[in-house]
């Protein structure tokens, strides 16, 4: 555990020297902490930020998953390291993502947290209870969207299956002349789904009637599949079954 730890803090060393000149937006985390009045806690690019961006008076949902699972992270070009040797993937780790702040937090000991920014982050995989789980930047997978943060690949194939995370903000309502409604920013996790076909994306709104025309060319096998397994398409395992057993043939 020592030894990972020590290179997980070489791998932060080495990106805090690799500074960079071009100008990054700001997460929705910094935007939120603007707004509260916390302070521009900016996000400047070609830096690794070592600690958590605060949000002040922010409360709800900001997690994918909150707990910690193991987990291995590809950057999107290596980084040098101490002693000269270059990586661009870190595995062996404690990770979690946070989709408000748009950051991979990595537990390096019981009380020390520190984060990877998403421009940093090509792709990261967890295993949570056993079962693999792969997130991948939006902008890696479509370089042309104007989307942004991570999405779970969900199956890949001739149709590529992605969940899309995105923070829903609803901003302070509090009124003090009655004393009434909210005094906090108050975040909820959403998310969209897309389907990848040819890098182009689309959205896709899950449903029996969506599934059996995207996958036109195989639609009574399809069709078949969906009714002998009785797959309702209402969760993330319903979609991803369907789309593994249509990818597959």
């Amino acid at each position: 555990m020592l030894n990972r730890i020590k290179d997980v803090f070489s791998i932060l060393a080495a990106l805090a020297l690799s500074a960079g000149a071009v100008h990054a937006q700001f997460s929705d985390g910094t935007k939120v902490g603007i707004a509260t009045g916390k302070g521009l806690n900016t996000d400047r690019s070609g830096v690794f930020w070592s600690s958590l961006t605060e949000s002040s008076n922010v409360i709800g949902d900001f997690y994918i998953d909150s707990l910690w699972h193991e987990g291995s992270v590809k950057l999107n070009a290596p980084m040098a390291q101490f002693g000269g040797m270059e990586s661009d993937s870190l595995a062996g780790i404690t990770v979690r993502y946070n989709v408000l702040n748009d950051e991979l937090e990595v537990l390096a000991s019981k009380n020390d947290i520190r984060v990877i920014k998403a421009s940093y982050l090509k792709s990261f995989e967890t295993k949570n209870n056993g079962n693999p789980q792969r997130f991948i930047s939006i902008r890696s997978l479509i370089p042309s969207t104007g989307l942004k943060g991570i999405c779970e690949v969900l199956s890949s194939g001739k149709l590529t299956l992605v969940k899309h995370y995105k923070p829903k903000i609803t901003k302070p309502n509090y009124n003090p002349g009655f004393g009434t409604g909210q005094k906090s920013t108050i975040v909820r996790l959403d998310s969209d789904y897309y389907i990848v076909s040819n890098g182009k994306p689309e959205k896709f709104n899950a449903s029996k009637k969506a599934v059996l025309a995207v996958m036109g060319d195989k639609e009574k096998e399809v069709e078949a599949y969906l009714n002998e397994n009785k797959v309702g398409l209402k969760s993330d395992l319903d979609l991803k079954s369907v789309f593994n057993f249509y990818n597959k043939m």
